[in-house]
């Protein structure tokens, strides 16, 4: 099973007889769970209740959730004027328009939201947390579904960028022994040049001759090392290893996405080093694809749960 995205959606909706009551979740990426609760006036009182299922249900995410009420048909039906509250209203809009012409007139829709004016049919509170739970409990497969199927397609991204710098490690492990022994040859050349211009016009001996060829080769053996990235592509290589372990890993386990963020720094690190001591045009290239394929794994890491 892949790991979740922290991109999802998921609604569901009941009708009941005041209307039709809807609940719909949103998320996108986001270091901790954070939720963002858009309720009516009427529903405030669940907010707690509804925080504290998300959490136990999401662990990292900006979580928006909406629930809505809209009239239906079979609600209106139920709906009856209250003559008394009616009266009441009316005689206040009257009142205000004697003493205020300039606002504008009252509309029917106007009154009709007016408190007291409308008989609506009334749900226990037991009962909306039943109709909100039975909601969220659908919208959160819905929403838990469609962040596994994102989840699943990051993972197919992130292994496939992963076989890319895999491919470039090998690579670069072939070019780097020439790599070396031209750099070497090069600096053997411009210091045999060096000392050719430091001692021109004076015969040297065979013992200061011979001291002058092993110091040329002990330099040249000390640059070589210098720019040798073999331990830089074997710990990108256990970066890489660990990667593939951690995105392998079972889905159950959480902290994946925090694990591979760290992972892409190391990398990352490595690629660095490795651009700094390459030795070669060919090195350099391949240190700046690795490091435009990390940039790209650790964009869809952020997405990971």
């Amino acid at each position: 099973m892949a790991h979740p995205s922290m991109t999802g959606f998921g609604s569901a909706q009941t009708d009941c007889p005041t209307g039709r009551l809807s609940l719909e979740l949103r998320s996108v990426n986001s270091r901790y769970f954070e939720l963002h609760p858009r309720l009516p006036d009427e529903f405030r009182w669940s907010e707690s209740h509804l925080r504290e299922r998300l959490q136990a249900a999401i662990s990292r995410g900006k979580v928006e959730l909406r629930v809505g009420m809209s009239r239906t048909e079979a609600s209106l039906s139920q709906t009856q004027i209250n003559p008394a509250g009616l009266a009441s209203a009316l005689r206040l809009a009257h009142e205000i328009r004697c003493d205020h012409e300039e606002i504008t007139p009252f509309s029917v829709n106007d009154l009709l939201r007016l408190p007291g004016v409308l008989i609506e049919p009334q749900l226990s509170q037991d009962e909306w947390l039943k109709l909100l739970n039975g909601l969220l409990t659908e919208a959160l497969q819905q929403f838990t579904t469609n962040r596994q199927a994102e989840g699943q397609r990051l993972a197919e991204v992130i292994e496939h960028r992963l076989d890319q710098l895999t491919a470039l490690c090998a690579q670069a492990q072939t070019l780097v022994p020439e790599a070396i022994a031209a750099q070497q040859q090069r600096l053997s050349e411009k210091l045999r040049e060096a000392i050719g211009l430091t001692i021109a016009g004076k015969e040297l001996s065979a013992e200061h001759a011979t001291a002058l060829e092993d110091r040329i080769r002990q330099e040249a053996a000390v640059y070589g090392l210098r720019i040798d990235i073999a331990e830089e592509i074997d710990r990108l290589g256990a970066h890489l290893a660990a990667a593939r372990q951690t995105l392998n890993a079972s889905a159950n386990k959480s902290g994946i996405g925090k694990r591979l963020d760290f992972l892409t720094q190391e990398m990352n690190r490595e690629a660095n080093t490795l651009g700094s001591k390459s030795a070669s045009i060919e090195l350099s290239k391949i240190s700046i694809e690795m490091k435009l394929l990390i940039e790209q794994i650790r964009e869809q890491v952020q997405n990971l749960e």
